[in-house]
């Protein structure tokens, strides 16, 4: 009988079946733990305002050069209405060669591909190099307690990661087809537009905010950011939220209230975009009666590895493997490859993210299959390299 420790799609299916709901690992650690500790990892579970995280690592009993890092989450975004599913979220339920649920794309079907290509690796080859787990239940939420709470454990103890692969959904129509190699930052700002209140059929006597917010958010939408860099597209700047919590329809209200993102490339900072609004503010609120302010939350900076040997190996065995020749790509939204960037070369590759966080998320169960294989050949020839 083959254990589940062997099936990447059995493994899938058993991680989806914790109910782990972001920030919460709902067992899932501890299991995962419990898998990588027969292969010989020195686990390390530790919990950080109720974030429980895994750091562990497998060391070969000769000397070794590197260190390769494997970094994912087990925790996942809300189903939403459940009754919309075809089948329970958290049943990881397989039909017509898919597999359904919570996680099954982003990204459990990942550490499961991981965790059993390292475990034929580990017990069918001679190796020379160490291997690291760093698994997190806090990347869907605030990721404020998780990848980076790991990293700050592996500091604190010297434990030292030459390279890292991310198992985001990556993929774009095919597994391999895509790797991502950066991601553009994000800056969120949130306004506050004051005017001043009024009876609305005595617009003289008023300062009317929201008009005046729409004012601001033209200027805003107008400003020129780039037309893109090498390896990223144009940064773009939008408006996610308009609002003034005015029940009273005769009512120039006192305020108004918007919301926006940046996300940007290379050729900014959180910092040099928020002095190019702060300008964009100081000149609007000289010709305006309302004032406007803004609050900004930096969720990361952008980043680019340079293709060079960790993304070429990855591209290497992705060819060997399926004969795909993959693009390199730093779209989509924020990871937590923005924290590794700050320690070691990272790169990202994972399953087509077609469906992640969709009511029935699912994905083939032959890709799962073919991701694992892929991770393996990686590893292996991860390891070749240092026995050179």
């Amino acid at each position: 009988m083959i254990e589940i420790k062997d099936d990447p799609v059995l493994l899938t299916k058993k991680l989806i079946g914790f109910k782990s709901i972001t920030p919460d690992d709902d067992g899932s650690i501890d299991y995962i733990a419990s898998i990588v500790e027969q292969l010989g990892f020195k686990s390390n579970i530790f919990s950080t305002q109720g974030v429980k995280n895994l750091f562990a690592r497998w060391s070969p009993k000769t000397d070794f050069k590197r260190t390769l890092a494997f970094n994912g989450h087990v925790d996942v975004v809300p189903p939403g209405e459940e009754n919309l599913w075809a089948s329970n979220p958290f049943s990881g339920e397989i039909k017509e060669g898919r597999i359904f649920g919570r996680g099954s794309v982003d990204m459990k079907s990942s550490v499961a591909a991981f965790l059993v290509a390292l475990n034929e690796v580990i017990t069918q080859e001679e190796l020379c190099c160490s291997f690291v787990l760093l698994i997190t239940s806090d990347e869907e939420g605030n990721a404020e307690y998780g990848t980076k709470e790991l990293l700050k454990w592996a500091a604190k103890n010297d434990e030292i990661i030459t390279d890292c692969i991310v198992g985001e959904p990556t993929s774009s129509k095919l597994v391999g087809d895509t790797i991502k190699i950066g991601r553009r930052g994000s800056l969120s700002g949130y306004i506050v537009c004051k005017g001043k209140q009024g009876h609305i059929a005595y617009p003289e006597k008023a300062v009317n905010p929201v008009e005046e917010l729409i004012n601001f958010l033209r200027k805003l939408k107008s400003l020129k950011l780039d037309a893109g860099s090498k390896f990223f597209d144009p940064s773009s700047l939008n408006i996610s939220t308009v609002d003034t919590n005015n029940k009273a329809l005769n009512v120039i209200p006192e305020e108004s209230f918007a919301s926006f993102n940046v996300r940007f490339n290379d050729k900014h900072s959180c910092s040099s975009l928020i002095k190019k609004i702060n300008k964009t503010i100081s000149e609007f609120n000289k010709g305006s009666s309302a004032t406007v302010e803004i609050k900004y939350k930096c969720s990361g900076e952008s980043f680019v590895t340079e293709p060079g040997q960790l993304s070429d190996l990855l591209i290497t065995s992705i060819k060997e493997t399926t004969d795909i020749d993959c693009k390199f790509s730093t779209g989509g939204g924020t990871s937590d490859a923005r924290f590794i960037r700050e320690h070691c070369p990272v790169v990202e590759f994972g399953l087509v993210g077609e469906t992640m966080h969709q009511v029935n998320e699912n994905t083939r169960v032959e890709d799962i299959i073919l991701l694992k294989e892929i991770y393996k050949k990686f590893l292996k020839n991860y390891n070749k390299k240092d026995r050179k």
